[in-house]
């Protein structure tokens, strides 16, 4: 299972000062990672999904964590929009937000 787009079409981990690349076989794709979640619930496939995502599922044993000594590899994070004179404040407020939350 997978979130659409590129991202997600591999998952790239770290494990004992290694790299390893791990292609995601494509049997559908979603575009939410709450529906993902929720199919992995129901027991029918397996998702890489943020810790803040899952914790709760984890700690009540609706989820388990599958490859525990493997650490995903950071990835970058990116906002788009449209260039514009006068970019929406709320645009720009919540692009600032991303920064500060996340980092350079």
């Amino acid at each position: 299972m997978q979130v659409s787009g590129e991202w997600g079409r591999s998952h790239r981990f770290e494990h004992a000062g290694k790299i390893i690349d791990f292609e995601v076989p494509q049997h559908f794709t979603m575009s939410s990672s709450r529906a993902v979640k929720n199919a992995c619930l129901t027991g029918y496939g397996y998702a890489l999904l943020a810790e803040f995502m899952v914790a709760e599922d984890l700690a009540a044993g609706s989820l388990i964590r599958l490859l525990p000594d493997y650490r995903p590899v950071e990835q970058s994070i990116y906002a788009f929009y449209a260039q514009r004179f006068q970019t929406p404040r709320k645009v720009r407020v919540f692009v600032d937000y991303l920064v500060e939350a996340f980092g350079s």
